[in-house]
């Protein structure tokens, strides 16, 4: 019940752990990167820095994850419960993600999935 009820904190520390776990990985990327000069400087002269690119976009999933933590928790506080669709929509992503990447933090979301796909069972009262 804790974890479903704290679902949408989860995926909050999902997110920032995925950002801070990049900054760590990319550290030296960012380096070359700021002394490239940050504007318009992930694609040059037909050049692609997929090294930049991927340390970018590292950084908006975790945050997505943060604001998509955030939201589900408002939900779940205001409502009590959120659509099963969400836990199964992390399922799949943590699962297609552990397919191709098993050494990650993907069971991360297999976990939180299979949690929020079912709902705790609301006690039924004796009318």
């Amino acid at each position: 019940m804790w974890a479903y009820r704290r679902g949408g904190w989860l995926l909050v520390a999902i997110g920032l752990i995925h950002c801070v776990i990049g900054l760590l990985l990319s550290w030296g990327i960012l380096a070359a990167w700021s002394e490239a000069g940050w504007w318009h400087s992930i694609e040059r002269s037909g050049v692609m820095h997929m090294d930049r690119f991927a340390a970018l976009w590292f950084q908006v999933a975790g945050v997505s994850w943060v604001l998509l933590g955030w939201l589900t928790q408002q939900w779940l506080d205001r409502l009590g419960t959120a659509p099963a669709s969400l836990g199964w929509a992390l399922l799949l992503m943590g699962l297609l993600v552990a397919y191709v990447l098993p050494v990650s933090g993907a069971w991360l979301f297999v976990a939180l999935g299979l949690r929020m796909a079912w709902p705790p069972r609301q006690p039924q009262s004796a009318a």
